[in-house]
């Protein structure tokens, strides 16, 4: 079975706005989908808090051949009604990190993929590092 993987948001945005130097690693990890080593997911609210940032810094035109480009390779992992309930009760400092914990357990994944896994060190699920992600992918595919 193929390893199922929620994207952040930090990782997202580093590809689409090319951040240096994150956005090599970032895209690096994101082309793991492309190549079926993964199935990527992102989570729902991560979709309109990338479309709000790539528009206010590239316009909406931008945005929106973003958003398509990213959604032609990730599912959309649900924000469900359980899952933020669910993210509340967790113990995160960030609501909006619990949130993606919370769409990533219901998504069926078994990892988080951001540039902040210290965020993540008290969530359900291990968050690894895009370089993480890579190096498991060459060890498994060895």
């Amino acid at each position: 079975m193929t390893k199922r993987v929620l994207y952040d948001t930090n990782v997202l945005l580093d590809v689409v706005l090319s951040r240096t130097p994150f956005v090599d690693a970032s895209a690096a990890a994101l082309d793991l989908v492309a190549r079926g080593s993964v199935v990527g997911f992102v989570a729902g609210h991560t979709v309109t808090t990338i479309a709000y940032l790539v528009q206010r810094e590239k316009g909406r035109k931008k945005a929106h051949e973003a958003l398509v480009h990213l959604l032609s390779k990730l599912k959309v992992a649900s924000t469900t009604d359980a899952g933020v309930r669910l993210a509340l009760a967790m113990n995160l400092d960030d609501i909006e990190d619990a949130v993606c914990v919370a769409s990533a357990l219901e998504a069926g994944c078994s990892v988080i993929v951001t540039r902040n896994p210290a965020h993540f060190r008290r969530a359900k699920l291990p968050a690894v590092l895009p370089e993480a992600l890579l190096a498991a992918d060459s060890e498994d595919g060895e």
